[in-house]
């Protein structure tokens, strides 16, 4: 079972020397999950000026129980640094992944980014777009995963249902520009499964993390 953590930084004047200080600290939880095989992704959420406004994490772990434990044991809760944060079931989309950043095979380096979360209407209707759009979305998606333009992504469903009502797609393109161009093409957005987009830039450490479906290598 996957889920994802959004959290969100203060804004205030000391809040950027604050979570250096605290850095270390989260970077060793991070390594920690990575190791245990609990950490997929983490990576800081950022303004189109670099400055970080919080932090994004995509957990696998193996009950329930776990999801409500572990935000409030990640130091940058501990110590202040998010001043909100957000657990959301996810489900990692089925497509042969590449290995994450850090992987034997995988980026060597942090890679950079943008990261499109999107939600769909609350209508009646909401269901049948996203079906209508998910056939040709796939399509899209399996080149672009070859070409290393998608390193991951997947489904937000709702939690007491289980209908998919979002999607969390991180993208390895230039600029905001080419980010925008691309959902001029995107089919969740043609056929309206797609209303409420937020981009955010976004950079993954090079950590081992955790093997995504279909890809291949060792830590």
């Amino acid at each position: 079972m996957d889920f994802v953590l959004l959290a969100d930084d203060g804004q205030d004047p000391g809040a950027l020397a604050r979570r250096e200080a605290a850095r270390p600290r989260q970077v060793a939880k991070i390594r920690t999950n990575v190791a245990a095989g609990r950490l997929v992704m983490s990576r800081p959420r950022l303004r189109t000026d670099g400055v970080t406004t919080g932090s994004l994490q995509v957990f696998r772990l193996v009950v329930q129980a776990a999801m409500a434990a572990c935000p409030p044991s990640e130091p940058f809760a501990q110590t202040g640094i998010w001043t909100g944060r957000q657990a959301l079931d996810f489900r990692i989309a089925p497509i042969s992944w590449k290995p994450q950043a850090g992987r034997a095979v995988g980026e060597t380096g942090p890679a950079h980014g943008f990261a499109i979360t999107a939600r769909g209407g609350a209508d009646a209707e909401a269901g049948q777009r996203r079906l209508a759009a998910r056939p040709r979305h796939f399509a899209r998606l399996a080149p672009e995963v070859a070409a290393g333009r998608v390193g991951a992504g997947g489904a937000v469903p709702d939690a007491p249902k289980g209908r998919m009502v979002g999607s969390l797609i991180p993208l390895a393109l230039p600029d905001e520009a080419a980010v925008r161009a691309r959902l001029t093409g995107e089919p969740s957005v043609a056929k309206g499964a797609w209303q409420d987009i937020r981009i955010e830039r976004w950079r993954i450490g090079a950590q081992p993390h955790h093997l995504l479906p279909g890809a291949g290598g060792t830590a």
